[in-house]
């Protein structure tokens, strides 16, 4: 179960191509059947929640809300929300794919969920690393800037 909402206009992103990169993390983990929604929004949205929720005033990429490890039948294990105004933004600075960017943020969220941390700069780049070998293996977001 991977529900998609899309609040945002920046990034064209299909929600098949979210749900993809959800399930393709879940597998390249060995975690089992993906249950996680995915929300994109913009840096607003974003920030009010970095700042209510992780008591930060500012804008962030992405953003995992860990619901519990084991849910019960039709519940989610948790969320993730990315910013597609943060990865257009990243994107055109670093002559990137927004599209890519942007599922690398979604990647990035549905690794925390599943353990990962990025609280050193080490552990940044491993998991960076990770989110974007695992868009590789299947393919999304490869096209031009």
């Amino acid at each position: 179960m991977i529900p998609v909402t899309n609040q945002q206009r920046r990034v064209t992103v299909q929600e098949d191509e979210v749900r993809a990169t959800v399930s393709a993390v879940f597998a390249a983990e060995r975690a089992g059947p993906p249950d996680v929604g995915v929300a994109l929004v913009d840096d607003e949205t974003i920030h009010a929640l970095n700042r209510e929720h992780l008591d930060h005033d500012w804008p962030t990429d992405v953003i995992a809300f860990d619901y519990g490890e084991d849910p019960a039948p039709d519940e989610l294990r948790g969320e993730v929300v990315a910013s597609a105004e943060t990865a257009a933004r990243e994107a055109a600075e670093r002559g990137l794919c927004p599209r890519r960017e942007l599922l690398l943020y979604v990647a990035h969220g549905t690794l925390h969920l599943l353990g990962w941390d990025d609280d050193t700069p080490d552990k940044r780049q491993r998991m960076n690393a990770r989110a974007a070998a695992i868009l590789d293996l299947i393919s999304l977001g490869e096209e031009a800037p």
